[in-house]
């Protein structure tokens, strides 16, 4: 039997990052024009599967949150965003990029996934640092200004998705007047 079930919670925490990845790497596979930048979403999905099917099949797990794995989902879901601005770059069209929800949503996970590294990577250090020293009252205070960080960044990266769609809305309503 796998180890992968030993806390209520951490096999759905882990799981996590490798759904998140493939669900936006199907979303960028199908915004990138091109069978090599296809195959290179294919290639930066696969790089989370693999960690986890290696981290918690083959060696049994984490018995913590596993931040290394979100560290290398938001890696390669931060390529595939520049990958998508390089493209909308090299493609420059007649349609205003203010009036394109793939650019604001995609802007949207650039605030969140960049900062989500930086928590995760730190979140990561932390932890092992703490678990083999001591779990003091500022260990744990540092690692809670984390995730409030973490929970800053979601909101921010919401708050951008929502205002674009307002912005796109607005702007196709005053035109139809």
């Amino acid at each position: 039997m796998l180890k992968v079930f030993r806390g209520p919670n951490i096999f759905v925490y882990n799981i996590m990052y490798v759904f998140n990845a493939l669900a936006l790497g199907q979303y960028f596979y199908s915004l990138l024009i091109g069978n090599k930048k296809r195959r290179m979403v294919i290639l930066l999905v696969t790089v989370p599967l693999i960690y986890y099917i290696i981290n918690n099949v083959v060696f049994g797990g984490e018995e913590v949150f596993d931040s290394l794995g979100y560290v290398f989902s938001s890696i390669a879901i931060v390529i595939m965003i520049f990958v998508f601005f390089s493209q909308i770059l090299a493609n420059v069209s007649e349609e205003r990029l203010s009036m394109n929800f793939n650019f604001w949503y995609v802007a949207s996970q650039l605030i969140y996934q960049l900062g989500a590294f930086i928590v995760f990577l730190t979140f990561n250090y932390l932890t092992k640092k703490i678990l083999t020293a001591d779990y003091s009252r500022e260990n744990r205070a540092v690692l809670t200004k984390l995730w409030g960080l973490h929970n800053v960044l979601l909101f921010l990266s919401a708050l951008l998705t929502i205002f674009g769609v307002i912005w796109i809305s607005f702007h196709k309503k005053s035109r139809s007047s």
